[in-house]
C-alpha cells in the first residue's frame, strides 16, 4: 500500500494517498492542508459553528489544522501564533463510534440518562483538553507550579467524596507534582471507567446498581474548567475552541438513535449558553445525522442567533467554481510532495484526445446552428446546452465508449467531496506503478487507465455498495435497500434516454425534485439514498413562491455506469410521488413514461403525467 514514507517525511509515494487526519503529524497536516476555498475563516470566528459535510469532505483535516501545534507551524512559532488578535486554543475531540453511545444507557430513565451522558461528555472533553495541554503546548510556556495548582483547582470542581476514589487511583499511578496534566487525564479516565462499570453491572445482573462516581454539568464543571485553562494561557483571555468531530453517527437502530439525540441535546444546551469568549464550540457532522436542535430543556437553538454554519460539501463543481479551484490546489500540492515529474494536475490527468477533438467539432457546429436556431439567449449558452449532448449521441450511434478521463471530468464525478476525487486517482496511480513503472517516470495517467478505474469505481457504487448497506441494516429494512437500488436504476435509465434524445432541449440532467407530499415509505427510501450519498440533498425556491422544495442530485460518480454527463446543471426533472413509487418498482415502465410524453400517446392510461422539466435557477441551497 502506498503511504507516507515515515511519520515526519512530507514525500508521498502515491500523491493521492488518503490517510486518516488523526494519523498525520502536525507538519504533514500543515503541508497537505489548503485553506483557500474552505471557509476556514468562518470557522475561526469566535462563534459557535456547525460544519456540515459528508465523510471525506475535509472536516477532520480542518479541525486538525486548527490545533496548537499546526497553528504554530503555520504562523512560524508559538509566540507568533498565540500573540495574534484572533488567537485561540483548539482542543480536537474526535468522537469515536461507541465511545459515548453506550446502549446500556437505555436501561436508565430519561433524567438519569441525560445526567450520565453529560458527565461522560464532560469527562471526554476534559481528557482531550489535558492531552492537548500536555502534548500540544511547549512545557516552558506554563510553569510547573502553575500546572500543579491548576490540577488541584480542577479536582476541586467535583464533589469531594464522589471524586475521592478517582483521585486515589490517579495518585497510585503518577504523582501530581511530577506530571499534573497526566494526573488529571488519569482521573478523568477513571471517571469514565466508573460509568462503564456501573452500566455493565446494571446490564449483566439486572439489578438496581448504584452509581458511586461523580457527576458534572456545564455550569459547575465545563465552564469553570475552561476558565481555569484560560488562566494558565497567555493573558488569561484566550478563548478555548472545543472541536467536536463527527457529533452523532446516524443509525437505523431506534434505541441508538435516542442516544444520539441525547448527546446532541447536551451539545445544543452548551451552544445555547453563548459563552464564546471562554468556550467556543465547533461541531462537525453529516447534516442528516444531526437529528435534533433541542436543548435539554426543550428549547431550540437557532441560526444565526446561537450559531453559524457552513456546508463543506459542494454542489457546483465545474471550471471556475470554488470547489474546482480547491481540488486543483490540493492536487497540485500533493504532486509537489511526490517524486512524479509533473506538478500540474491538469497535465497529470489528461483528457481523451480523440474526444477532445470531437467535442471541439460539435462546439463549432452548434455555434453555427445558433444563427439559424432562433432560440433566445446567448450563443455560448446554446453551445453549452447542445454540444456535449451531441457528443454523447454521436458516441452512442458509433458504439464507442464515453471517456471520462481528464481532471475536469474527475472533479465533476467527485460530486463535491474531495476524497471522492482522491480515491480513484489513488487507484489510477497504483495501477500505473503496479505495471512496473518507476514513480519518477510516471509523468501522467493515460486516459485508458483513467477510464477503466472510473468505470470500476462507479460500478462498485451500483453493485457492491448495496450489498454492504444491506449487511449493516436489520432484515426489515432490506426492502428499502432494494427500492433504492431500483430507483437509482430508473433514474439512470431516464437521464440516459433524455441525454441521447436529439430533440431534448435540456438533455444534460441528473437531478430531480418532488411535487406534493411524499408517502412515508418512499421518503425513507430517499433518506437512505441521502445517507449513503447516492443523492445530494438541497432545496430551491419554488416558482410559485411561498417556500422551498427538496432537490435531489444524483451522485455523479455513477455517470460512467449510466453514460451521463456529470457537468450539466441546466435543469432538473420534477416528479410526482406516484412517479417516484413507480421508479422504485419498475424501471422499464418508469422510463417509458419519459419526459414530454403526452398521456394520450401513452399505452398506460392509469397514471397521470408524471414529469415536468424545470429550468435551473441560482437560488439553490
Amino acid at each position: 500500500m502506498s503511504r507516507f514514507i515515515d511519520n515526519n517525511s512530507l514525500q508521498l509515494e502515491n500523491p493521492f494517498h488518503v490517510e486518516s487526519p488523526e494519523k498525520l503529524s502536525p507538519r504533514q497536516v500543515v503541508e497537505l492542508f489548503i485553506s483557500d476555498y474552505t471557509r476556514i475563516e468562518t470557522v475561526k470566528q469566535r462563534k459557535h459553528t456547525f460544519i456540515w459535510g459528508s465523510r471525506g469532505s475535509g472536516k477532520s483535516m480542518m479541525f486538525r489544522f486548527l490545533e496548537p501545534q499546526c497553528q504554530s507551524i503555520f504562523y512560524g512559532g508559538y509566540e507568533e501564533y498565540l500573540s495574534r488578535s484572533d488567537a485561540f486554543l483548539a482542543i480536537y475531540c474526535p468522537i469515536k463510534e461507541g465511545a459515548l453511545k453506550k446502549t446500556e444507557l437505555l436501561l436508565l430513565d430519561d433524567y438519569q440518562r441525560l445526567i450520565i451522558v453529560e458527565h461522560m461528555m464532560n469527562m471526554f472533553v476534559a481528557y482531550r483538553t489535558m492531552d492537548s495541554l500536555r502534548t500540544q503546548i511547549p512545557q516552558e510556556r506554563i510553569s510547573h507550579d502553575q500546572c500543579t495548582q491548576f490540577a488541584w483547582q480542577v479536582a476541586q470542581l467535583f464533589d469531594r467524596a464522589s471524586i475521592a476514589p478517582s483521585i486515589q487511583e490517579a495518585n497510585t499511578r503518577v504523582k501530581i507534582e511530577d506530571s499534573p496534566m497526566l494526573w488529571l487525564q488519569i482521573l478523568f479516565d477513571n471517571e469514565i471507567r466508573k460509568i462503564n462499570s456501573f452500566l455493565h453491572t446494571k446490564a449483566m445482573y439486572k439489578t438496581e446498581a448504584v452509581y458511586e462516581g461523580a457527576t458534572s454539568g456545564y455550569h459547575d464543571f465545563l465552564m469553570p474548567l475552561m476558565r481555569l485553562v484560560q488562566s494558565i494561557m497567555m493573558n488569561g483571555s484566550l478563548p478555548v475552541y472545543v472541536l467536536l468531530d463527527d457529533a452523532g453517527k446516524l443509525t437505523d437502530n431506534q434505541e441508538k438513535l435516542l442516544l444520539t439525540k441525547n448527546q446532541q441535546c447536551i451539545i445544543n444546551s452548551w451552544v445555547a449558553n453563548r459563552d464564546q469568549a471562554t468556550l467556543c464550540l465547533k461541531v462537525s457532522a453529516e447534516r442528516a445525522a444531526y437529528k435534533t436542535y433541542s436543548t435539554r430543556d426543550g428549547a431550540l437553538i437557532e441560526e444565526p442567533h446561537d450559531y453559524s454554519s457552513i456546508d463543506v460539501d459542494e454542489l457546483y463543481t465545474k471550471s471556475k467554481t470554488n470547489y474546482f479551484e480547491k481540488v486543483k490546489l490540493i492536487a497540485n500540492r500533493r504532486l509537489e510532495l511526490s517524486l512524479v515529474p509533473t506538478k500540474d494536475i491538469t497535465e497529470f490527468l489528461p483528457p481523451n484526445k480523440e474526444e477532445e477533438l470531437l467535442l471541439a467539432e460539435f462546439k463549432k457546429q452548434t455555434r453555427e446552428e445558433w444563427h439559424t436556431a432562433k432560440e433566445p439567449g446567448r450563443q455560448n449558452d446554446y453551445v453549452t446546452r447542445y454540444a456535449t449532448a451531441r457528443l454523447f449521441q454521436h458516441l452512442r450511434k458509433t458504439k464507442k465508449r464515453k471517456s471520462y478521463a481528464g481532471f475536469g471530468n474527475i472533479v465533476d464525478l467527485s460530486s463535491g467531496v474531495i476524497r471522492a476525487f482522491l480515491e480513484p486517482c489513488y487507484l489510477m496511480f497504483d495501477e500505473c506503478k503496479s505495471s512496473g513503472t518507476d514513480i519518477p517516470s510516471i509523468s501522467h495517467i493515460p486516459s485508458n487507465i483513467q477510464d477503466d478505474v472510473l468505470f470500476r469505481y462507479a460500478e462498485e457504487l451500483v453493485l457492491k455498495k448495496f450489498d454492504e448497506i444491506r449487511e449493516g441494516l436489520p432484515p426489515e429494512k432490506w426492502t428499502l435497500v432494494d427500492a433504492l437500488a431500483t430507483l437509482i436504476a430508473s433514474l439512470g435509465q431516464l437521464f440516459y434516454e433524455r441525454l441521447h434524445d436529439p430533440d431534448a432541449r435540456e438533455a444534460r440532467l441528473f437531478s430531480f425534485t418532488v411535487r406534493g407530499r411524499v408517502p412515508d415509505d418512499i421518503d425513507q427510501v430517499l433518506q437512505l439514498g441521502v445517507r449513503y450519498r447516492y443523492f445530494q440533498l438541497r432545496t430551491y425556491s419554488t416558482k410559485e413562491g411561498g417556500g422551498r422544495e427538496k432537490w435531489y442530485i444524483l451522485n455523479r460518480r455513477l455517470c460512467p455506469v449510466y453514460k451521463l454527463d456529470p457537468s450539466g446543471f441546466e435543469g432538473r426533472i420534477s416528479l410526482t410521488a406516484e412517479a417516484l413509487r413507480l421508479a422504485c418498482e419498475n424501471p422499464q415502465k418508469f422510463v417509458r413514461m419519459r419526459l414530454k410524453q403526452n398521456i394520450n400517446q401513452s399505452s398506460d392510461h392509469e397514471h397521470p403525467t408524471l414529469f415536468v422539466l424545470e429550468e435551473e435557477t441560482d437560488d439553490a441551497n
